[in-house]
């Protein structure tokens, strides 16, 4: 598997925010504020939990599987399924936060064209860490949300509503402590969304 490269210009870009350069960082692992841990379409309707075929059902094994593909071959067509509704985003966040996450997203990550189909693990990444948290633990900042998600989750810990889970993931060389390190992933209105590092919307 291999990044390509303007992936990874993104990666090293820093204070810049070039397309969805923060959003798939590469940075490691750790749980600080920018660290993470562990063309316009409708969602799929194939991404239905109550169809038995669908590859990706909308739990913990559904997610693995996802991250896994993506991992993998991150299609465009994949990826593109995973661009938030207008209803996605009132559904996770608070009603003043979703319009602005919204704006946000929709000009800086699904503005962008196209999503590159290139895998999301560098080559000889082949082990996949996975973590969760539900919405109500991210709003109490539990102790498992601070030992498993980014920091800046802190930030905007408050804007969630209740009810739904957030996943953070990443995928790592064997017996490596850090990798290619992704956080958002959420099954939202019966499909698969990637809302990835909420708290740049704050810095718009």
């Amino acid at each position: 598997m291999r990044i390509p490269s303007s992936w990874r210009r993104w990666c090293l870009s820093g204070a810049s925010v070039l397309g969805i350069a923060f959003l798939v960082s590469c940075s490691a692992a750790g749980k600080d504020g920018d660290a993470d841990s562990s063309g316009k379409g409708s969602p799929s309707a194939s991404r239905s939990s109550s169809d038995a075929q669908d590859p990706y059902p909308g739990d913990d094994k559904g997610a693995r599987a996802l991250m896994e593909t993506l991992g993998e071959d991150g299609g465009t067509g994949l990826v593109r399924s995973l661009r938030p509704t207008a209803a996605d985003y009132r559904a996770l966040f608070q009603p003043d936060f979703a319009g602005q996450a919204e704006a946000f997203y929709e000009d800086s990550l699904w503005g962008t064209s196209p999503q590159p189909p290139r895998p999301w693990a560098r080559y000889g990444q082949t082990e996949l860490r996975m973590w969760k948290a539900t919405t109500d633990e991210i709003r109490a900042w539990t102790p498992v949300v601070r030992s498993n998600f980014p920091g800046g989750y802190a930030q905007v810990k408050d804007r969630f509503r209740a009810g739904l889970t957030v996943y953070t993931w990443d995928y790592t060389k064997p017996g490596a402590e850090r990798g290619m390190a992704y956080n958002g992933l959420v099954y939202v209105n019966g499909h698969w969304a990637f809302i990835p590092k909420p708290w740049y919307v704050l810095r718009k």
